[in-house]
Formats: C-alpha cells, structure tokens, sequence
C-alpha cells in the first residue's frame, strides 16, 4: 500500500510525464483542428471524414492511422469535428483509431513483434471502431444535433486567415482542449496512487486466464503514445506475455483515456455513452481472449515478470524514504528533450491565448479590422481566394508526404544508426565495467531502441531485413536484456556484470557486420 507521500510524489512525477509525453501530439492536434476549421471547412472536414455514407467508418479510421496524434492529441480535432457536424460513429472511429497507429508507430511495431501480430492487431482495431460506429450512429439518430455549424468568416483570407489560426491555436492551447488534456493526463496519477511499484511485473503472463481482463481494467487510466504502447507490445512479446493483454492495451490505453467518455457524454448524453462504453469494453474483452491462445509465440517460456508496465506504477519503491530526490532524479532521466520543447511552445501559446482572451481577440476581431482596412475594396495582394477543394488536397497530400519525410528522419540511414549506437555502447559498457550501473542503465534502452531503429532504417532503404540480420539482432536484445537484470541485482554484483558485458562483445561483433 502507497504512503500518502508517496502517493503525492509518485502522481507528481507520473502527470508531470504525461504532460510533457502528449505535448507534441497536442501541439499537433491543436494545428489539425484550425486546418479543419479555416482551410477545409464543415462541408469539406465531412467529406474528408467519408460523409453520411458507411465509408465514413473505415475512412476515419484510415486518416486516424495518418495523423500522428495521440488519445489526447485527437481532443481538440473532435471539438472541430462536431463543429463541422461529421457523423457521431465516424467521432468515434477517430477518436479510437488515431491514438493507434500512425506510420511511424507501426514500422516500430513490426520490428518489434511478429507482422502477422501488428496485421492482426490493426483489423481488429478496425473492428472495434466499425462496430462502435455503428452502435453509436443508432444511438444517436433519434435526436439529431441541431447546432448551428460554426461557419468561418469570408473575410478570413491570406494573412488574416493564418493570423486568426494562430490566433484559434492559442486560445486553444489555454482553453477547453487543454482542460480535457489534463483530465486525460490525471489517469496516470490515479494509478500511481492504487498500484504500488513493481505492482504488475507477473500479473499478464500468457498462462494466467485473467490477464487480459485485468489489463482492460486497468488500461482505462493508462495514457500511452503510439510510440509507447508499440515499444510496450514489443516488451510483452519478447517475455511471453499475454497477447490478449496487449491488445487491451493497444485498444484501451493508447487509443481512450479517462476524458474520451467524458466528452461524449457531455455533448451526446451519459445514458448513451455508458452504454458505448460498456460495449467498447465488452468488445475489447471478447477480441483479446479470441486473440490470446491463437499468438502465443511457439517456443518461447514466459520469463515471469516484466517491466514494461513499471511506468503505469507508482515510480518510489516502498522502501524509499528520499521522495523529492527520487522524484527529481526520475523526471530528469525519463523526460525527453523533444517534449520539453514541445512542452514549451505549448506554454507560449497558452500564455498568448491567456492575453487574448482576456483582449477578447478572436478571428471577429481579425475579420473586423481587415474589413475597416480594405474599407470596401477588392481583395489585392496574398488575399486570394483558392478553393477548398485544392486546399484539402494539397494538404492531405502534404500529410502523406510529411508522413514520408519523417520516416526517414526518425529511423536514419544504417551507417548513422550505427554510429549512433557505437556511442550508447560505449557508454553503457564502459558504464557497467566500472560498477556505475545507474549510467549503464541510463544507456542500455538507448542502444536497444537505436537497434530497432537500424532495423526499422534498413527495411525503409532497402525493401528487406535479412533473417540473419533478424536473428543477430534478437540475440543482442536478449544479451542487453540479461545485462539489465544483472545491473539491477540485488546484492550488485559487478563480477556477474562484467561476465555479462563479455558475453555481449561477440553477438554485438556478428550483429554490426551484418548491417555494415
């Protein structure tokens, strides 16, 4: 049982986490959403999400898999989206399905488990989201939303359009959107608060009937990137767990968070959302003990715990009595630096949308001064009026194409992949030989996600990953997992660590040859 202080630190460092992890997705989602409202618009947002037609399921699923957004990041794309009055199961399907995958995800899913697993993974995502689609497009058909469609005004064009989305981005970034984002982040303190640390390192062996129920009860709370949630199934695999625990928490934990229900509830009625929330779990529960037998990897003994889900935990052991040094020393190691400067061009922005609110500057207020300035003249200069259809498709194409370039800026060629890990090798090793084993876990996960990395770089290159390569790469895994459990021994014995750094230099010799 958690102390009330290490309830205290424990959620601090865990919601602190979570808001600096979703603060690129958000930041993204906040930009998608004024794309929606000010360049497509309500007629053009329900075209792109398949319209009144049944393709609207399967569509908004399929752009959900584009967008690299998380569950939070989608929040202020469904505000935009029942503006603009898209169908509720097409909301739906979104809001499910684009916290899933995206491309960068899933070609860091497929080095990490077997394909046939990511394949099966992502139809029954499109499964759920169809049948919930149509759940709740009956459910909501008997009473129409009459709101009147949030129509942008015609003056908005060139320079004042994009002022008056920035303008939107920062008054969203201080508004109801971040709200929302909060209350989603507020999960992972609450199961810092009633899971004590190392609380679920043995409760989802494949061997236990009840772990997949126990994680699609859980996994509610839980706050995952696509990111995380991929290199977590990865982690399950690789020590034999339940594959029908993995996809609850796919399904559950990277695709809904606690505020998804909430704001359902809030514009469509609690009565309805409770019951698509009892069927999304229902749904979830019979697809992951359909799925869980059937992908039980041949061969392979379960190792009896993990760690994949120590992050979803309190982070203070029971033992520990320095909470605040703790605490700092957690935040500084697990924090990266994309998502502080994500974090940080958040604050800006909720900061201005704080002055604007309070100037009461909206985009009536760009749209009147722009009208006081041409003062009835024609529109001149970068005030040209483009259709929204080559817009759309002009940045749906954008979108593929930044989908693209961002593959191969996040999964680099093999030789800098290479040299990348040379470096985190060097550390880590010369790290463990020394007994400093908090440096040589610092760099361990480093080396090992450059590995998937290199995996992931070739194949986008090259077309393939050679079995040999495959191999070489599983072996050197399971070298870096054997000198994790030594350096995390205790007694510390530096002796056996040593023992398992020499057991590495020749997989690590093979495996870097296979790649040169």
């Amino acid at each position: 049982m958690n102390s009330p202080l290490e309830i205290l630190f424990g959620g601090f460092v865990r919601i602190s986490q979570g808001i600096v992890a979703c603060s690129p997705t958000l930041l993204v989602g906040l930009l998608t959403a004024v794309i929606l409202r000010y360049y497509l618009g309500p007629d053009g947002t329900r075209r792109l999400f398949g319209g009144d037609s049944i393709k609207s399921l399967p569509q908004s699923w399929l752009i959900g898999m584009l967008l690299p957004v998380c569950s939070v990041g989608v929040l202020p794309i469904l505000f935009q989206m029942r503006a603009a009055r898209v169908k509720p199961g097409a909301m739906t399907a979104f809001a499910l399905s684009a916290p899933l995958f995206n491309p960068l995800s899933l070609l860091y899913g497929l080095t990490l488990s077997r394909p046939l697993v990511i394949i099966l993974f992502a139809v029954g995502s499109l499964f759920v989201v169809t049948a919930l689609g149509l759940l709740w497009d009956y459910l909501t058909k008997q009473k129409e939303d009459t709101k009147q469609e949030s129509e942008v005004n015609p003056k908005l064009i060139g320079l004042s359009r994009l002022a008056a989305a920035f303008i939107q981005v920062a008054r969203g970034a201080s508004g109801k959107p971040a709200a929302y984002s909060l209350i989603a982040i507020s999960g992972l303190g609450l199961l810092a608060a009633i899971l004590p640390f190392g609380a679920m390192q043995s409760s989802v062996e494949q061997d236990d009937p009840f772990a997949p129920l126990r994680m699609s009860i859980i996994a509610p709370a839980i706050f995952a990137t696509p990111m995380l949630a991929m290199n977590q199934l990865g982690m399950m695999f690789q020590h034999a767990n339940s594959p029908g625990a993995a996809f609850s928490l796919l399904i559950l934990g990277a695709g809904f968070n606690l505020a998804t229900p909430l704001w359902f509830g809030r514009h469509f009625g609690w009565k309805k959302t409770g019951l698509w929330l009892i069927s999304l779990l229902g749904i979830v529960v019979a697809i992951a003990y359909a799925l869980n037998q059937p992908l039980i990897p041949a061969g392979v003994q379960p190792a009896g715990h993990t760690h994949a889900f120590d992050i979803y935990t309190n982070p203070l052991p029971l033992s520990e009595r320095a909470h605040w040094q703790t605490s700092k020393t957690l935040l500084s190691k697990n924090i990266d630096l994309p998502g502080l400067i994500a974090l940080g061009v958040l604050g800006f922005c909720a900061s201005l949308g704080v002055i604007f609110r309070c100037l009461k500057i909206d985009e009536n207020w760009i749209a009147k001064r722009k009208a006081s300035q041409q003062d009835g003249s024609e529109a001149t200069g970068m005030d040209v009026i483009v259709p929204r259809k080559v817009i759309g498709i002009t940045m749906l194409a954008g979108l593929v194409a930044l989908s693209v370039v961002a593959c191969y800026g996040y999964y680099p060629s093999p030789g800098e992949c290479l040299e990348e890990i040379a470096l985190a090798r060097a550390e880590c090793l010369t790290a463990a030989n020394s007994g400093n084993k908090e440096h040589a876990l610092f760099w361990l996960p480093v080396w090992e996600e450059w590995s998937r990395r290199l995996e992931v770089g070739t194949f986008i290159r090259r077309g393939e990953i050679r079995r040999y390569q495959s191999m070489q790469g599983y072996l050197i895994r399971k070298k870096l997992e054997t000198l994790e459990h030594e350096l995390e021994h205790d007694p510390y014995e530096l002796e056996e660590v040593k023992r398992a750094v020499q057991d590495i230099f020749g997989t690590n010799r093979r495996w870097v040859k296979s790649f040169q």
